[in-house]
């Protein structure tokens, strides 16, 4: 047979019963009663009235069979059970089995030709009595063409043999006690009985609130079934059958009630149970179904249903063992779905085990019309499934839905459950399906997402015994496996759901929904409360709180270029707002660059001090969507009280909290991917540009925003400059230029785009601290400048150079000097206005012999500017001139400074060279300043001399200025 016949859509095999085809799907159709049929009223549908098409409808389970069997058999006299009581689960109810002893017996004659009963023994001619117990009141049995009696025996003994019988026990009945068994055993002679009872408990329950004597009706009713089945016992020709509730939950809460006639009579009687197991699914099919249709058919779907089970259980198995047991699994799911058909089991499976514990579920004439409507709706909606299973139930449809709503109960509590989550205009549902079937369009029929939440929602009724409601991940995609359908596919469309859906609950591993909304939806109906404005401003403050580092300045959102600060000595990194990352490349640079060249109206002075970082729209929007919803948990957590949170909503809020603050964090950390520097244009006239940076591409994995830019920017923007490269580029090395103040040419870094940018003011300061200490630059607070003559110093003692001073001590309004200032400004003044000289002779003065040692000229001088007297020394035999205080001279103070200068020429240089080492044995700290006056003949070659001299000198850190002429 071929495949693609043999897999057809479950509405193309099966052909339902006229009354599904009809949609007469009203609970009256499925509502067997024994007493419509005995009285035979036109009300009661011709399936039930009819005997023959009653057992055309009835699939008679092998326990059924049996039933029937032992009771013909006991009317025929032969040994057997003689009491017999029913506890049957829906679809093979216990109303269903007494009508089938009913119509057996009462219509023998009309059942020939049926060969499931021919077979079955025939009694003859049979008394049927029935007691119902809906039908009759505890006021009074009326008698069709008999009086009313009071009691059942009255109407068991007028029903048997008339007034004659009765009469028997006519005071008992007016008395309403109970009769002896010897009354009974008259009433039974040896007469041929079937005595059908059937909800017993109902009329019992009622019997309770009328007294008779020290003892009320019910209790007297009690006695006499007791005393009835014990006298049926011993009778030849006699059966009772009875039907109690299976369940505490049928009797309506009459527990006691059916304990007391459970252990009244469980002495006597033989419990039946026609349907059992998996033979409930064949009762089903018989009554919903007039041909179930090519048993090939059946069988293949069974197989290729059964192997979609494989594969996903396969999924999961790691052994041999598993995958033998997944293996028995899969024959055994195929064999039940053959007998369930179009059923898939584990449908009936969940209403059997699951809905039969509410108190709602009516386990026969209640399932067989939700299936029947399940049928009759998906047949009008066209169904292409291979079978009716938890995850096709066609909810949109009135009568499916009123009949679920029947059977679960809680119809107010979940319309709107439904109609939020699953079948309504606006349904969350329906976002999930739409998402899927734009990624996959041969997902969008299947419709995904709604077959997950019609599944969930069956399985959120009822329990097995010892579990929770809701079903397991496992078990859902078991039971909404499809042909095409993805176990994958089902886990993330299962994610889906738990985050758009308003009802639905994950509760210990179980989904379920829940009339209570869950937590979801209060967090969506509370984001919906928070402003746009909110929702930057918190975005606003995460970001803040993420900038903060001691490098740099940051300026967060400027809405405009006015507030961008100028003339800051600090490199200022400008985090743009939102708005920027609706905008184009090319509206961002014009923007950008307007917004660099212009501080408001005024034009912007610092611009080499700026760098501006562009949003990105996509991580704007998580940022947005998780400060929403951050801000939408706060504020319900602050209502706790009124929303009632119990500790399990609040844990669970606040880890969703959590959640969304990291997806802020995560947001922020990809929010700004690009970076614009101001950088010299060397490709046009203007001035500068701004050159874009990928700041993704970085390789620093700091959390620190700030970081990351600077990090981004290390070959830009630097937190140190050496004393050489600051002296070539203030200009002091040049003839032309002596001097600059310091607040001028930290000016010059930030302004101009050819100067390096520097993070702030710290970088020139230490350099200018060096390049006075290494004697490259001087220093002076004051300096007095003419235009018309060189500049001048009122204490040339204020002057520092070639020596260290406090960092404190440097004033940036000051004035920076060549070194050829400083010695200018040092210069010596005329010896007749400063020096006196002191011949060294022994007639003329003994005081100022102390040069004899030396046998040296010497004169005392003032030391230029300090107003301290100098002794100088000067041999005609030596090279070398001396300059000591007189303080030191005459032991007053210690000597701690000396200072060496000296001319030599190139044959020298290494000799002058060895006596340094000597020097600095015993000096604490040395500077040294080297002038070479160096000529060549043939003339220098100058790239020469940048490698070989400069180049070497740069590398060593060593300060130096050269002059190439």
């Amino acid at each position: 047979m071929n495949t693609a016949y043999q897999i057809k859509p479950w509405t193309q095999v099966v052909t339902p019963h006229a009354d599904i085809l009809e949609g007469k799907l009203d609970n009256a159709t499925y509502a067997a009663s024994l007493s419509s049929v005995v009285r035979n009223s036109p009300n009661c549908p011709k399936v039930y009235r009819d005997a023959r098409d009653f057992f055309n409808a009835t699939y008679l389970t092998a326990e059924l069979r049996k039933l029937l069997e032992s009771v013909v058999k006991g009317l025929c006299g032969e040994a057997g059970d003689r009491v017999l009581q029913l506890r049957t689960p829906f679809g093979g109810g216990k109303t269903h089995a007494l009508l089938c002893l009913y119509h057996l017996v009462q219509h023998r004659s009309q059942l020939q030709g049926i060969p499931q009963l021919d077979t079955l023994p025939n009694p003859g001619e049979v008394n049927v009595i029935t007691l119902i117990g809906l039908d009759i009141d505890i006021t009074g049995i009326p008698i069709e063409n008999g009086p009313t009696v009071l009691t059942p025996w009255g109407y068991l003994a007028w029903k048997i043999g008339g007034y004659e019988a009765y009469a028997l026990v006519e005071t008992e009945d007016k008395q309403r006690i109970a009769p002896g068994n010897d009354k009974l055993r008259q009433i039974f002679a040896d007469k041929t009985v079937l005595l059908l009872m059937d909800e017993v408990i109902i009329y019992v329950e009622g019997a309770m609130a009328l007294t008779v004597g020290e003892s009320n009706f019910g209790r007297q009713i009690l006695t006499f079934i007791q005393k009835l089945t014990e006298v049926v016992r011993e009778l030849p020709r006699a059966v009772l059958v009875y039907s109690l509730q299976a369940s505490v939950q049928e009797a309506f809460g009459n527990e006691g009630v059916l304990n007391t006639l459970d252990k009244l009579v469980s002495r006597i009687d033989a419990k039946k149970e026609p349907v059992t197991g998996d033979e409930v699914m064949r009762v089903i099919q018989r009554r919903l179904f007039a041909d179930v249709g090519d048993p090939a058919i059946i069988k293949e779907v069974a197989r290729q249903q059964a192997e979609l089970y494989r594969k996903f259980r396969e999924s999961y198995a790691e052994t041999n063992r598993e995958k033998q047991q997944i293996q028995q699994q899969v024959e055994i799911l195929a064999e039940r779905i053959e007998i369930s058909y179009p059923f898939h089991p584990d449908l009936l499976d969940l209403m059997y085990h699951r809905w039969g514990s509410l108190p709602s579920y009516q386990r026969t004439r209640g399932a067989l019309q939700f299936l029947a409507s399940t049928v009759y709706g998906l047949r009008e909606a066209n169904d292409t499934s291979w079978l009716i299973t938890p995850a096709n139930i066609p909810f949109h449809n009135e009568a499916t839905r009123s009949a679920f709503f029947t059977q679960v109960g809680e119809r107010e509590a979940y319309s709107s459950v439904l109609n939020a989550d699953l079948i309504g205009r606006k349904a969350k549902v329906k976002i999930v399906d739409n998402r899927i079937g734009q990624d996959s369009p041969a997902l969008a029929l299947l419709k995904v997402g709604s077959r997950l939440t019609s599944a969930i929602l069956m399985y959120s009724f009822g329990a097995r015994g010892g579990e929770d409601r809701g079903i397991l991940e496992q078990d859902v995609i078991a039971a909404c496996l499809a042909p095409g359908l993805e176990r994958t596919t089902i886990t993330a469309t299962l994610s889906d759901l738990r985050e758009q859906l308003l009802y639905l609950h994950y509760v210990g591993k179980r989904y379920r929904f829940e009339t209570k909304a869950n937590l979801n939806k209060l967090v969506a109906d509370e984001e919906s409360n928070i402003s746009g404005e909110e929702v930057l401003e918190r975005i606003r403050t995460d970001l803040s709180k993420a900038l903060q580092n001691p490098r740099g300045k940051v300026v967060l959102w400027p809405k405009d270029s006015a507030a961008i600060p100028d003339n800051v000595s600090q490199f200022s990194v400008v985090y743009l707002d939102p708005s920027w990352a609706e905008k184009s490349q090319e509206l961002i640079l014009a923007d950008a660059l307007t917004w660099l060249e212009n501080r408001g109206n005024d034009k912007r002075d610092y611009k080499n001090a700026l760098a501006f970082v562009i949003p990105k729209v996509v991580q704007m929007e998580k940022a947005r969507k998780g400060a929403r919803t951050a801000l939408a948990i706060s504020s319900l957590l602050e209502q706790k009280k009124k929303y009632k949170f119990t500790a399990g909503d609040t844990e669970e809020l606040t880890s969703k909290g959590q959640e969304s603050a990291n997806e802020i964090s995560a947001a922020i950390r990809r929010l700004y991917e690009d970076i614009l520097l101001p950088v010299p244009d060397t490709t046009s006239n203007a001035p500068l540009r701004l050159e874009m940076i990928d700041l993704q591409s970085q390789l620093n994995t700091s959390q620190n925003l700030q970081d990351r830019v600077l990090d981004a920017l290390k070959n830009y923007v630097f937190d140190s400059i050496t004393p050489t490269k600051l002296v070539r580029l203030s200009g002091l090395e040049n003839s032309e230029t002596e001097f600059i103040k310091g607040e001028e040419l930290v000016g010059y870094f930030f302004r101009f785009p050819n100067f390096p940018k520097l993070l702030g003011v710290d970088p020139i300061k230490k350099a200018i601290l060096e390049a006075i200490a290494n004697g490259v630059l001087g220093y002076v607070p004051r300096l007095t400048i003419n235009a018309d003559r060189p500049p001048n110093v009122e204490n040339p003692a204020l002057i520092s150079f070639a020596k260290a001073i406090p960092a404190d001590e440097l004033d940036l309004s000051g004035y920076l000097l060549s070194p050829s200032l400083v010695m200018k400004l040092r210069a010596i003044v005329p010896a007749d206005e400063n020096q006196q000289i002191l011949v060294s002779d022994s007639e003329n003065d003994s005081n100022t012999s102390s040069g004899d040692v030396w046998g040296e000229v010497s004169r005392t001088t003032k030391a230029a500017g300090e107003g301290k007297k100098t002794v100088e020394y000067k041999s005609e035999t030596s090279s070398i001139m001396r300059s000591v205080l007189v303080d030191i001279v005459d032991g007053k103070q210690k000597a701690h400074h000396y200072t060496l200068s000296a001319i030599t020429n190139k044959s020298q240089i290494f000799e002058l060279f060895q006596i340094l080492p000597t020097l600095s044995d015993k000096a604490d700290n040395m500077s040294i300043t080297i002038e070479i006056k160096a000529h060549a003949v043939k003339g220098f070659d100058q790239n020469w001399l940048r490698n070989a001299i400069e180049e070497p000198l740069d590398e060593m850190d060593i300060k130096a200025s050269t002059r190439l002429e």
